[in-house]
Formats: C-alpha cells, structure tokens, sequence
C-alpha cells in the first residue's frame, strides 16, 4: 500500500489556493503557537546535547550551536508575540501579503513585545536586546550586515563577550518560558482543542 506523507499541520494546500491558506494560517493564533512549542523543543534537544567546554587554561568556550539554540529561543519569542498579536484580533496578513506587526520589526523583540502589549523589565529588555542578535544574524551567519552590530557586550564580572557569545543561557531560557507564558497558560489547552477540531493532533 502506497504511503501518504503529510506534516502535524495537514494537506491546507488542498483545502483552498495558496492565498487562502496563506491568510489562514498567517491569521491563526493556534498556527504560531504551533511553532512556539516546535521551536522551544527544538531549541531544547540542542541543549541536550552542546555544552560549554572549559580549556585546561580556564578559558570557557562556547559551541556555535549554542548560537543556534539562541536563534530558536529568539524566534519562540517572536512567534509567541505574533501569536498574541492576531489572537486580539489583528492580522499579519492582508490582501495576500504578509504585514507583519503594527510599527514593530519582525525580529526587533524588544519593539516588537512593546507593540503587542509587553512592557518588558530592564532585565527583560536585556535579554530580548542579545536574543534579537541571534535572530538576526549570530544564529545563522558568521556576520551580520552593518558591522556597527556586532559591537561586543559589556557583562559584569565577565567583560566583554562577542555579540554571539551565549553567555546568559539560564536566564534566556527563563525568558522564553515567561515571556510568552500569559500566553501558554491561556492557550495551550484551547490551542489543542482547536488542532483536534481540524484533525491536526490526535491529543
């Protein structure tokens, strides 16, 4: 018997035109929720697996792939404000074009908190500031557009570090969790029951 392949999200390309779906799933809350647990997990299974190695001589060395999971922290963040975002009744995508949020740059996560509705602590604002690098450019590329960005950070105690230096990893990941936790605790359970309506998941 001849397999069928799909995705957790389904066949939506059957359901309507490119269009369609495009505005369906660009407007769905569930849809970036979605993406919050699935960039969260993943993120997750790279901390199972990187670690930071300390030299004889002392020194702590970071593996790139920390810049990774700092990338998908990054982006949990964002899809969870975009999810907040069209679940009071916005949208992302108008006319079959993507329009993202208000005023606030995609990948700006301390503009874009501040225009969902966030107002972030000094520390948060911290966080979201060094996380924003990743997303932008230090999770993906060895360097980012303007060289003015990669300008290194003054952290106490430490000194100076590299832009893609990981070095806030504990609070990182406490700020992916409550950053977007309002949002969790409020959805998850509608955001399962809204999958099982369209046959996404089977729990």
């Amino acid at each position: 018997m001849r397999r069928s392949h799909t995705t957790e999200f389904g066949d939506f390309w059957r359901d309507g035109s490119p269009s369609s779906v495009h505005e369906l799933l660009g407007n769905a809350w569930w849809a970036w929720m979605a993406w919050v647990f699935t960039l969260e997990e993943s993120a997750a299974c790279i901390g199972e697996r990187s670690f930071h190695i300390v030299r004889p001589n002392g020194e702590v060395v970071m593996p790139l792939t920390l810049c990774v999971r700092a990338m998908l922290l990054g982006y949990t963040i964002e899809c969870a404000l975009k999810g907040l975002w069209v679940k009071k009744g916005n949208k992302v995508v108008q006319n079959g074009k993507y329009v993202g949020v208000g005023r606030g740059q995609d990948h700006d996560l301390v503009q874009l908190s501040r225009t969902v509705g966030f107002s972030p602590t000094m520390t948060e604002t911290d966080v979201l500031h060094r996380l924003s690098k990743f997303v932008k450019f230090a999770g993906r590329y060895p360097v980012a557009k303007r060289s003015g960005e990669m300008q290194p950070y003054e952290v106490s105690v430490i000194g100076k570090v590299a832009v893609g230096h990981f070095v806030i990893g504990t609070l990182m990941l406490k700020i992916a969790s409550v950053g977007s936790q309002s949002i969790w605790i409020k959805t998850r359970t509608g955001f399962y029951s809204t999958m099982r309506k369209f046959g996404r998941f089977s729990k």
